[in-house]
């Protein structure tokens, strides 16, 4: 491919050399947004039209660069295929569309391949033709978020007496994480009796191998349960034998959802660096675009795969849709982008500088992307009845029966991790009795409610219709930054747990603003959302009755002063004496940083005086037959207080 004459507009710098290599055009990156709302963003309260302008000087002067560069040429605007990188290309657009190029149009890039480019630029449509509904639906995004944290914000900030901030989905996040923590508070509390039940276990064994046989009645007191086992023989019978046929499938190919926790469970990082090394997988060509609501595979890709598989006993065509939710059926799931062997990772990854984290998540989606073309596994589960006296006791055993998709890798994949952990290969006759060597009161705990998993949160918030794949990993990070909930590292895992200060917010806003805690409001903005990007309403029907929930108050549009460089060195200088630490906000607000000031004169140490003032008291002192106070040695203003005294008794 050589694009001649022609520009090609992306969001990410590290993108620039390959996309430049692949077409032989000029490629400029806008180092994602360029342009934000200003600060006094809403003037029409009418309309609800917002004022954007440019975020910092560099970019502007960036921008303008690309602008002049695009006059008489072809130019593709190739932002990420998404909401937000749709906007950013919007405002490029707007600026260019009157700088006279050849032509404007807009390519989607699903993945930075030859063959992923040359598609994006062969569909490429005229940008006046492209769906601008989807500006409309992130501009309802950009100031919905803005208005209520300019509305709610200081308004709570005022109660709290400190910073809060309150956000349209960070708020409902929040809220989720302190009502399960309540839930385990209330649980904690019960009466013992009402937490634990009891079921009697018989040990026994077989082939060398202990088995663990059940009884299904349930006792709420253990010594009823070691009443009856007194009474039990140690024989059982086998009664009852009942085998049925399982099937399993292989995971399907990943959303963003869906990768964010199967890899921050597997590799024990955070959902964030997750999505950071597959960005970078993105960015090299490795991977598809990686912020997907889709499980679809494109019949382009199936058709490859089919070409190099075909001839594999395991293998199995399998077509996946992109799922109610997601946006676009063009969207693709989270795959590899070109088939290749197992045993070509190590060249890819040394040919693609990839870290040790890099590597491990490529060779996920890889495993994820070739078992999700393999068969199903099936098994034999057999459930053999046993009797004790008059009492029925069960256990499971399994037998594969075809390996399916867990026999194509030879190590151990996610989906094994799940199978139930049943014994294997254990078989019995009818009428056959075994010897119970013990028997058991097993302690079967209710269930209780335990704290939500970093991994498996995300799949929570998809499950309440909160946020989209490109903010799923920002929410946690910002909570902790608001020093709203903390991480607690339990094994491989990473468990979130409310501080005191996410409580009390969350408590006080369910007494005030009880609309702004429920996953289900922002659900029905999120559907409001997606239903301005296929032009079935309009911005506006997204502002007003978000603007209305908050009785259409006004907006603290009052720009928060940042302190001077003198006022830092000074609170720095103070905070090191009195080995304070400096909250975050000081750093923010001249006024903060004023009130922390006083604070610490307050509390700090007094200046002692020289030693010519300390000696100029004690001559004064012995020559005037006066008494000295008792500071004057550590504190100057004491010091200096005593010498003007004895001046003025002279005169």
């Amino acid at each position: 491919m050589q694009l001649n004459d022609t520009l090609i507009i992306i969001e990410s710098p590290n993108k620039v050399e390959k996309i430049q290599k692949i077409t032989g055009a000029k490629v400029f990156a806008t180092a994602g947004h360029f342009k934000g709302l200003t600060q006094d963003f809403l003037k029409n309260f009418d309309n609800y039209e917002p004022v954007f302008d440019f975020t910092d000087e560099r970019k502007k002067n960036n921008i303008f660069k690309a602008l002049k560069e695009a006059e008489g040429k072809e130019v593709y605007i190739a932002t990420d295929p998404d909401r937000e990188g749709y906007a950013i290309g919007y405002f490029f657009y707007q600026m260019l569309k009157n700088k006279n190029p050849k032509s404007i149009k807009r390519a989607e890039f699903f993945e930075i391949t030859e063959s992923g480019i040359e598609k994006g630029i062969t569909n490429a449509i005229p940008f006046s033709q492209s769906n601008i509904k989807m500006f409309e639906s992130w501009k309802a995004r950009a100031v919905g978020d803005k208005l209520v944290g300019f509305i709610l914000s200081p308004k709570y900030a005022r109660i709290f007496k400190e910073k809060i901030s309150i956000g349209r989905v960070q708020t409902p996040v929040l809220a989720l994480i302190v009502q399960r923590q309540e839930e385990i508070e209330a649980y904690e509390k019960l009466p013992l009796k009402e937490k634990v039940d009891y079921k009697i276990k018989a040990i026994s064994s077989k082939d060398g191998k202990e088995l663990s046989l059940l009884n299904n009645n349930l006792y709420n007191d253990k010594q009823e349960a070691v009443s009856i086992i007194n009474d039990l023989p140690d024989v059982a019978k086998c009664y009852e034998i009942e085998s049925k046929e399982v099937k399993s499938s292989p995971k399907m190919p990943y959303r963003t959802s869906q990768l964010q926790e199967s890899l921050s469970k597997r590799l024990g990082i955070s959902t964030k660096e997750v999505m950071d090394y597959a960005q970078k997988l993105f960015e090299k060509g490795l991977i598809t675009y990686h912020r997907t609501d889709s499980n679809a595979i494109s019949k382009e890709f199936l058709d490859e795969l089919q070409s190099h598989l075909s001839n594999e006993e395991w293998y199995q065509r399998r077509e996946y849709k992109a799922g109610s939710q997601s946006q676009a059926e063009a969207h693709e799931a989270i795959r590899i982008t070109h088939y290749h062997p197992l045993n070509q990772i190590d060249e890819i990854a040394k040919e693609n500088n990839l870290n040790p984290k890099e590597k491990e998540i490529y060779q996920a989606i890889y495993q994820n992307t070739i078992l999700s073309q393999a068969k199903d596994c099936i098994n034999s589960v057999t459930d053999y009845t046993f009797t004790i006296k008059a009492m029925l006791f069960h256990i499971k055993s399994t037998k594969c029966l075809y390996k399916g998709f867990k026999g194509v890798f030879a190590e151990e994949t996610d989906e094994e991790e799940a199978e139930d952990k049943m014994i294997k290969d254990i078989e019995f006759s009818k009428g056959e009795e075994i010897m119970i060597t013990k028997f058991d009161a097993q302690e079967i705990k209710k269930k209780a409610p335990s704290p939500y998993k970093e991994s498996n949160f995300i799949s929570l918030l998809e499950k309440n219709g909160i946020g989209r794949p490109s903010t799923y990993a920002t929410y946690l990070p910002i909570l902790i930054e608001r020093g709203y909930i903390i991480l607690e590292k339990k094994g491989k895992e990473h468990i979130i747990i409310p501080t005191q200060k996410g409580i009390s917010l969350i408590q006080t806003l369910n007494t005030k603003e009880e609309w702004i805690t429920k996953a289900q409001f922002t659900k029905e903005m999120e559907n409001v959302l997606d239903c301005i990007a296929n032009g079935e309403l309009k911005y506006t029907d997204f502002i007003r009755p978000l603007h209305q929930k908050m009785e259409f108050a006004p907006i603290n549009q009052k720009e928060i002063t940042k302190p001077s460089e003198k006022q830092i060195a000074y609170v720095e200088k103070l905070a090191k004496e009195q080995d304070i630490e400096i909250p975050k906000e000081v750093y923010e607000d001249y006024k903060e940083c004023s009130a922390f000031i006083e604070k610490l004169n307050k509390t700090k140490a007094p200046t002692p005086p020289s030693e010519k003032q300390i000696k100029l008291a004690e001559d004064l002192a012995n020559k005037n037959n006066m008494e000295l106070p008792k500071d004057y040695k550590d504190d100057y203003k004491v010091c200096s207080a005593f010498i003007d005294k004895c001046f003025k008794s002279k005169k």
